[in-house]
């Protein structure tokens, strides 16, 4: 949670589309809320005439511009079928801390829907399907921008995501991975604390 609110803060993303929500789904709700705060604070320093340093002005305008034509929302993707799922408890969380204008939740199979093409800056696959993540990806890469960013989950502790990791490192065709080998570079993290 703590590293996708830093990296929607840092990049000023404005969608992002969640499978399986729960804990992360509320530090994304809230990273966009914050930066929709700073932009605006940002906006009426500009205004007055203060985004310098010196006499440089320090802001912008166009990024400005491209964060205003896209509004910000998060498209949470959950079956609720999980044995402990929290997903079904996200829109009253996010209702009780003033965030719920920025969810979008659909109870829905993530292998059935169809994202629009270049419609998604991050695309966080927080679901644990392992050995069909080349077929969820074959379906919905097109759909994560041009520079935009996917996050999967476990793919490094879970064995048939890892080899799915695995097939991206070693740069496997697009029908092994879902993904064009020429479109994307990886990095992997591991939390030491955590085995799974």
């Amino acid at each position: 949670g703590p590293l996708l609110y830093s990296w929607i803060r840092f990049t000023k993303r404005r969608r992002v589309v969640e499978i399986g929500g729960g804990y992360t789904s509320l530090w994304i709700l809230q990273a966009l809320r914050d930066n929709d705060d700073e932009m605006n604070r940002i906006r009426r320093l500009e205004k007055e005439g203060v985004c310098k340093l010196m006499d440089i002005q320090w802001t912008n305008p166009t990024v400005l511009e491209r964060f205003d034509a896209t509004p910000a929302g998060l498209l949470c993707v959950d079956n609720c079928e999980h044995q402990k799922e929290t997903a079904t408890g996200v829109g009253a969380v996010a209702k009780a801390l003033g965030l719920d204008g920025y969810l979008f939740f659909q109870k829905a199979d993530a292998f059935e829907m169809k994202l629009g093409d270049c419609t998604i800056d991050i695309l966080w696959c927080d679901f644990g399907v392992g050995d069909r993540m080349n077929e969820f990806m074959r379906s919905n890469w097109s759909s994560v921008r041009p520079g935009g960013f996917l996050f999967c989950h476990s793919t490094l502790t879970n064995q048939n995501t890892r080899q799915w990791l695995e097939a991206m490192r070693s740069r496997e065709d697009e029908s092994v991975t879902g993904v064009p080998a020429d479109e994307y570079v990886e990095v992997s993290l591991l939390e030491p604390h955590k085995r799974f």
